[in-house]
């Protein structure tokens, strides 16, 4: 059976901890969630043993086993660029050939580079921290050479931690991710593109790549002297394992039902994810860290940097959902995925009509007109070969509903 995201029993949930009291203060006083302090059960640091590269595993033994309630603090790797999604195959000649660079490895994995060649790499673009005195650099090396990585999955692809066994959770369920801070560890992040790959890749003639320093206190992406770009650092990866048929090394690449890489900006502090689960525990995984990005991401990456993600997991027995959804404190959001632009936007289109009639008991014509003079729907993101496209849906449309979600920004 499947419920409209505005019926759901928020709130009823089993606490576990002192965030899960915060919230509910927030929620009842009003009060900015961003300016409470954020406590969290668990925390899962980013080793080897947690970390999984480039895809999704439903054997992998689960990192952690939470009830459902649990709020969970999750490091994630990043920070060293050219070894990183798309962008590794142009590099990786360079970085082969940059003295202190490893060698590459069998099987053609893009090849680690030493701490020497990171350090030198941090001075030449004038990133005041060295591998030594940023432990975010220091695990992110010490994945990427010891991590397990699978004949079948071989290449670059996103640097991700899980999955997180949900107890009771079971295909057919629902999880609800509540997500409840996101931030940088790392003081920069980067963006570039190769040729071939990104929204214009015949245009792209050679790679390129620009480190944009990350000022935390002004919450500001310093592009260069003239631009600043507003932070909003949200986790571009995050999903329940697969289902089966989508074989047992599923890239992380494309998104699916499952959710996965949507690359959606709007999954940051404040902001829920709904996932159908698919397999027992619903096995969570996430990666993929971002400072900030624009609608379409469009070079294939955002602002790509290391961040630290707290969850809160909340399971929902026998409350099915077809497709990922979202929810802010000012929009639900539905989405669509597909290799065809317009397809994805069918798809987003067909979902926010299924969410009205499920919301407001609409039939198909008069859902399909509120869609066409209320909601928006943009361009998630157009580079992971499936393409996403996202529908905004104002709550401000509902004269008659009560502000009952969890997050009060104002």
């Amino acid at each position: 059976m499947t419920h409209s995201l505005a019926s759901l029993p928020f709130g009823r949930c089993s606490p576990l901890g002192l965030r899960t009291a915060l919230v509910a203060f927030a929620a009842a006083s009003g009060a900015a969630l961003p300016a409470m302090e954020i406590t969290a059960d668990y925390h899962v640091p980013f080793t080897p043993e947690n970390a999984i590269l480039g895809y999704f595993s439903p054997t992998k033994k689960p990192t952690l086993v939470v009830k459902s309630g649990a709020v969970v603090a999750i490091d994630g790797g990043g920070g060293i660029r050219y070894n990183r999604g798309g962008t590794a195959a142009a590099a990786a000649p360079a970085v082969a050939a940059a003295p202190g660079a490893a060698a590459p490895s069998a099987g053609g994995i893009p090849p680690i580079p030493s701490v020497e060649w990171v350090d030198n790499w941090l001075k030449e673009n004038h990133i005041a921290t060295t591998v030594a005195t940023c432990p975010a650099l220091a695990e992110t090396l010490k994945v990427m050479k010891e991590a397990y990585r699978p004949k079948e999955v071989l290449g670059g692809g996103h640097l991700l931690s899980g999955p997180i066994y949900v107890e009771d959770a079971e295909p057919g369920d629902m999880l609800e991710i509540r997500i409840l801070d996101v931030t940088p560890r790392i003081p920069y992040g980067t963006v570039g593109g190769s040729p071939g790959g990104g929204a214009l890749p015949a245009e792209t003639k050679r790679p390129f790549s620009y480190v944009v320093p990350l000022d935390l206190k002004r919450n500001a992406g310093v592009f260069d002297d003239k631009v600043e770009v507003p932070l909003a650092p949200f986790m571009g990866v995050m999903a329940t394992c697969p289902a089966d048929s989508e074989g047992p090394f599923r890239r992380s690449g494309p998104p699916g039902a499952f959710g996965g890489n949507l690359d959606c900006k709007y999954l940051s502090a404040g902001s829920t994810l709904y996932l159908p689960v698919f397999q027992k525990g619903a096995l969570f995984y996430t990666g993929d860290s971002h400072a900030a990005q624009g609608d379409g991401e469009v070079t294939v990456n955002a602002i790509e940097t290391a961040d630290t993600c707290t969850l809160q997991f909340i399971l929902h027995k026998g409350h099915s959902l077809k497709m990922p959804r979202a929810e802010t404190a000012t929009h639900y959001i539905t989405f669509g995925l597909d290799p065809d632009l317009n397809l994805a936007m069918h798809q987003a289109i067909l979902e926010t009509i299924e969410f009205l009639k499920e919301k407001e008991g609409y039939d198909f014509f008069r859902a399909y007109a509120l869609t066409s003079i209320g909601i928006d729907f943009h361009v998630t993101q157009d580079v992971d070969k499936t393409n996403g496209i996202h529908g905004m849906i104002p709550k401000r449309l509902f004269i008659n509903d009560h502000n009952t979600y969890w997050y009060h920004p104002f």
